[in-house]
């Protein structure tokens, strides 16, 4: 009958002991002490082991909740691809997969193109927004450019929300005021794209691409939106920008350093100064600053220019160093005002944003004493600002003669400028 408890009959005691939770057997061979030492060092790589887990996850919530962490996080992702011509393996395995839409908007000055690369994941639940940055590639047609197209994937795959905007001016090598309210309009598309924070936007003008963002910057509409301004190679004065062409040299530390400017600016200031010459002289500006057929004026076709076009020949072609500013001053009053409404400097004290100025040392587009004056007047309006100088690029694009020494010196100041803007729109 049971009881409820278990009658089992006595076991005679022959002095052994069963294993139980409190003394571990010993396996064959072993002595107590090399027992020992394996529980010693099964506990210490337990304690290590979670030591470690608690690191990866304070990391982990560091780059993902910190502002600093994740602008530090994506700065280290993006770095690599700003040297490099085509995505690297590892980040885009690593990366968010994105996807490229391409869409049309109306502006004052015409159409705007506008390319968008996104993550198609939602966005992060904290801070529950991503980031958005519009790129404004500068002058010509540089939407399939290979470096411009990696920079683009790489910054969507860090998860922001990239937007690229050109216009018919352009693509045509042309600067136009117009093309500000084109940026405005690129900008208030991408505040409302989804997933975009109204707080987190910011815009990266590339060489004279930084023309169009300034203006937009201090138009009343998004002054007070825009996250931060990064300026690579861009110009800050459009008359000075022409008296270091007319000279053919540059004004620095009070002293004048040679400097040969290359065809593009050439070609890119003639042919946004033509449209207020008449036609056929117009015609001719363009076509002496060509950079696939260029025809130079012959002499009889230059004494037959009016005194505006023929200034501004002299000054383009650069045969008249010592009367830069008599040249300058020739030019027509329409011509003055283009120039001066081109000019970053007759708007920088309405931009409220913070603006990072990037600029190669010795770039043959601007001259870097463009971004040096810009600087200088931000630090004399007291605006938050910086400006870092390299030497590992040719104008925007990396150099092919990039050498390990000028690498190891400018990689930091490129962390530092990354890292910096980034943190104004995390």
């Amino acid at each position: 009958m049971g009881s409820g408890v278990d009658n089992e009959t006595p076991q005679p005691d022959t002095g052994q002991r069963l294993p139980s939770d409190h003394a571990p057997s010993q396996p064959a061979g072993l002595s107590r002490k090399d027992v020992v030492a394996d529980s010693r060092r099964l506990s210490w790589g337990n304690y290590l082991a979670r030591v470690v887990l608690i690191v990866l996850a304070l990391a982990g919530l560091f780059f993902t909740l910190v502002p600093w962490g994740r602008a530090g996080l994506r700065t280290l992702l993006l770095v690599p691809e700003l040297v490099a011509l085509r995505p690297l393996a590892p980040i885009v395995a690593n990366g968010e997969p994105i996807r490229h839409v391409s869409l049309t908007i109306s502006s004052r000055g015409g159409p705007a193109y506008l390319d968008v690369w996104e993550p198609t994941a939602s966005p992060p639940p904290i801070p529950g927004a991503r980031q958005g940055i519009l790129i404004i590639p500068g002058v010509g047609d540089n939407r399939a450019v290979p470096q411009l197209t990696n920079l683009n994937e790489s910054l969507a795959r860090s998860g922001l929300v990239v937007m690229t905007m050109t216009t018919h001016a352009l693509i045509d090598f042309v600067l136009s005021p117009a093309d500000a309210d084109a940026t405005v309009r690129a900008f208030q598309t991408l505040l409302h794209w989804p997933g975009v924070g109204a707080t987190r936007a910011g815009i990266f003008g590339l060489s004279a691409g930084n023309v169009p963002a300034s203006l937009a910057a201090a138009d009343p509409r998004i002054r007070h939106q825009i996250a931060f301004l990064t300026f690579f190679g861009g110009l800050f004065n459009a008359r000075d920008l022409m008296a270091d062409i007319g000279r053919r040299a540059l004004i620095v530390n009070g002293k004048l350093e040679a400097w040969q400017p290359n065809q593009v600016p050439l070609h890119v200031l003639a042919n946004t100064v033509a449209g207020t010459l008449p036609t056929s002289e117009g015609e001719e500006i363009r076509a002496a600053f060509d950079t696939s057929h260029p025809i130079p004026l012959t002499n009889a076709q230059v004494a037959a220019l009016s005194p505006s076009a023929a200034a501004v020949y002299h000054i383009l072609v650069g045969d008249q160093r010592d009367q830069v500013q008599r040249n300058l001053d020739a030019l027509s009053p329409e011509m003055q005002q283009l120039l001066q409404q081109l000019s970053p400097s007759t708007v920088v004290g309405q931009i409220s944003a913070p603006i990072y100025l990037l600029h190669d040392r010795y770039d043959g587009h601007v001259p870097f004493t463009e971004s040096v004056n810009f600087a200088a007047a931000l630090t004399q309006l007291n605006r938050p600002h910086d400006l870092v100088q390299f030497s590992i690029f040719q104008h925007t694009q990396v150099s092919y003669s990039l050498d390990l020494g000028s690498l190891l010196r400018d990689l930091p100041r490129l962390l530092g400028a990354i890292h910096a803007a980034l943190m104004h729109s995390t």
